[in-house]
């Protein structure tokens, strides 16, 4: 359960579509094969770097719970800092005398 409600996710719409020549081990094989071949013109290293890191970040959060629920706490945590640092900049703002008498001074 998020703080006060606000990180309540919704979920998307599942489809059981299953293809029948589909081995995702083998695409899989097929498109990193694809990547490092040697004669390939569009082998960029910069594209290269940003597959693995992805590649990386999407099998870790897949394989490892422990580390989604770390990142879910560590983000819910930052949130409720975030808010609790805007109230305490809003009720200082609003309970500052110079703050009130510098809006008075340009509202006259």
């Amino acid at each position: 359960m998020g703080f006060l409600g606000l990180n309540k996710r919704t979920k998307h719409q599942q489809f059981k579509y299953i293809p029948r020549f589909y081995d995702p081990a083998k695409e899989d094989l097929e498109r990193r094969l694809r990547m490092h071949e040697k004669d390939n013109p569009n082998l960029d290293q910069t594209e290269l770097a940003k597959q693995r890191i992805k590649l990386g970040l999407q099998t870790r959060s897949r394989v490892d719970p422990a580390y989604r629920n770390r990142e879910t706490k560590k983000y819910n945590f930052r949130l409720a800092a975030i808010i609790g640092l805007l109230f305490f900049l809003t009720y200082f703002v609003l309970t500052s005398n110079k703050i009130l008498s510098l809006l008075t001074q340009i509202l006259e």
